[in-house]
Order: structure tokens, then C-alpha cells, then sequence
């Protein structure tokens, strides 16, 4: 029998999401990230819901946010679409969380807390961050910087690389390090939540997992889960993430089978002689 002459195929992300820049928007995220870090090591705050504290960043980050556009960060039905498993499970255990701690451990108004705390340093640690990093390096490697998609990888992955790095370094993290090692689960969690948001532009399924990972950290704190149930949670938490990353991607084109370019052999056909 013949073999099979289809190519073969593996899989491929096209680019980045698009998220249309202009200078402006650069120094709005850059002011968003300076006022959070600043404003987080100096222990001020709008308030708090409970004892969360809610970071002066937060109204910069919303309007972060509109500049850039809510449909560019996954509020439009293809994204909705695209996530909707996720979104629909992943709502469903976010909700549960928040009605368990209300009832058993803070209250309602501190569970809103690590809620808004979520969007918070999602708007910061995996916007604004990715924003000035990815477009700073995609200018300074000659490449355009003007629209996420147009980067390449290299502006990308070293954003994604300085989003996790910053997000390790806050205060209320460092606090919960004894060691370079228990600093690995941070920057991985931030590396892996800016992983899914700057592939699909979705922010929504980072800032369900976010919220329902400080949802859980809180109750290992105070006694009423385990680490092991906790770091079984995160998990799981985080396979669904990628998983849905992964989906996500297939479902709006940009995740796609392309065929592997055929092995050079050294050799050519007509002449059957090696190649220079």
C-alpha cells in the first residue's frame, strides 16, 4: 500500500491578541503599574472591603481598560463564545467560593474584596505590565509596537516574563516567601494568567481564577482548608485555564494546524547530488 502523501500538520498560534496602542495608552499603563507598585510597598489605599485593601491603581486600570477597548479583552459574543465553558464552570465555582467565605469566614463585603483585588492586579499585572513591556521591546527590536498582534514572540514572551516578575515581587507576596523556591508559584501563576490573556485577550477567565485562588489562600490562612487542598485547587484551577487557553484559541482562528515544512535531505531530486 502507498504511504500517505498529506503533509504533516501540528499546531500553531498565528500571533498574539490585538490590542490596538497609541502612546498615550502606553503612559496610561505605565502610570497604572508605577501608582500599584508604588502605592502597594507603601501601604496606601482607596479603602478596604474588609481587610482587603483596594489599590489606588484600580480607576486607572479601568480606564485602561475602555482605552483599549472591552471587546479587545474578551467582552465581545466571539470571545464569550470561544470561553464558554470555562467561563460557565469556572463563574459557577467563583460564585460558590465567594457564598462559602462569606458565610463561614469574612463576610460578604471582604469576599467582594479579593474579588476586586483580582480584577485589580489582572488590570495591572496582566495588562498594563504586558502593554508597556511587549511594546517598549517590539520598538526597540525595530518590529511594530502599535497593536499586540504585529509583535513576534520575543516582545511577547518578555512581557509575559516581567508580568510574573512584578507580580512576585508585591509585598503581600513576599511575605508568604521563605525562600527563591516559594517564589516560583507566583511567577508561574502570573506567567500562566498573562499566558491566557494576551493569547486570547480574554481577561475574564484570569480574573475567575485570580479571584477563586485568593478566595482559597484566605481559607488555608485562617484554618478552614488545607495547603494540599489549596495547591490542589490551584491545580486544577490552572490546567482548566490553559486548557481553555488552548480551546479559546482553536475556536477564534488564531490556534491553528499548519503543515510542517518537509526535512531538507541534503540531497537534490534531479541530480541526486549534495546540495552546497
Amino acid at each position: 500500500m502507498a504511504p500517505s502523501t498529506a503533509p504533516r500538520r501540528h499546531w500553531h498560534w498565528s500571533r498574539w491578541t490585538r490590542w490596538p496602542l497609541s502612546v498615550p495608552i502606553v503612559a496610561l499603563a505605565a502610570l497604572t503599574v508605577v501608582v500599584d507598585v508604588t502605592t502597594a510597598w507603601a501601604d496606601v489605599s482607596l479603602g478596604s472591603l474588609g481587610r482587603v485593601p483596594v489599590s489606588p491603581a484600580l480607576p486607572l486600570g479601568i480606564v485602561l481598560a475602555l482605552a483599549i477597548g472591552l471587546r479587545r479583552l474578551g467582552l465581545d459574543p466571539a470571545n464569550l463564545r470561544a470561553w464558554r465553558e470555562f467561563l460557565v464552570v469556572g463563574t459557577a465555582a467563583l460564585v460558590y467560593a465567594v457564598i462559602a467565605y462569606s458565610v463561614e469566614i469574612g463576610g460578604s463585603r471582604e469576599a467582594a474584596g479579593l474579588v476586586v483585588a483580582a480584577l485589580g492586579e489582572e488590570l495591572v499585572y496582566r495588562l498594563a505590565v504586558i502593554v508597556v513591556v511587549g511594546a517598549l521591546v517590539a520598538k526597540v527590536l525595530g518590529q511594530p509596537w502599535r497593536n499586540a498582534e504585529d509583535w513576534g514572540l520575543a516582545p511577547g514572551i518578555v512581557a509575559l516574563l516581567a508580568g510574573g516578575l512584578i507580580f512576585t515581587l508585591l509585598p503581600g507576596h513576599v511575605a508568604q516567601m521563605s525562600g527563591a523556591l516559594t517564589a516560583l508559584p507566583f511567577a508561574s501563576l502570573g506567567v500562566v494568567l498573562g499566558y491566557a490573556v494576551l493569547r486570547t485577550g480574554a481577561l475574564l477567565p484570569a480574573v475567575v481564577v485570580h479571584a477563586f485562588l485568593n478566595i482559597a489562600t484566605i481559607a488555608v490562612i485562617v484554618g478552614e482548608v488545607s495547603a494540599g487542598m489549596r495547591a490542589a485547587l490551584a491545580l486544577a484551577a490552572l490546567v482548566a485555564l490553559v486548557s481553555g487557553t488552548v480551546v479559546a484559541g482553536q475556536r477564534l482562528g488564531i490556534l491553528r494546524r499548519v503543515p510542517v515544512p518537509p526535512r531538507r535531505t541534503g540531497r537534490t531530486e534531479s541530480t541526486g547530488t549534495a546540495t552546497a
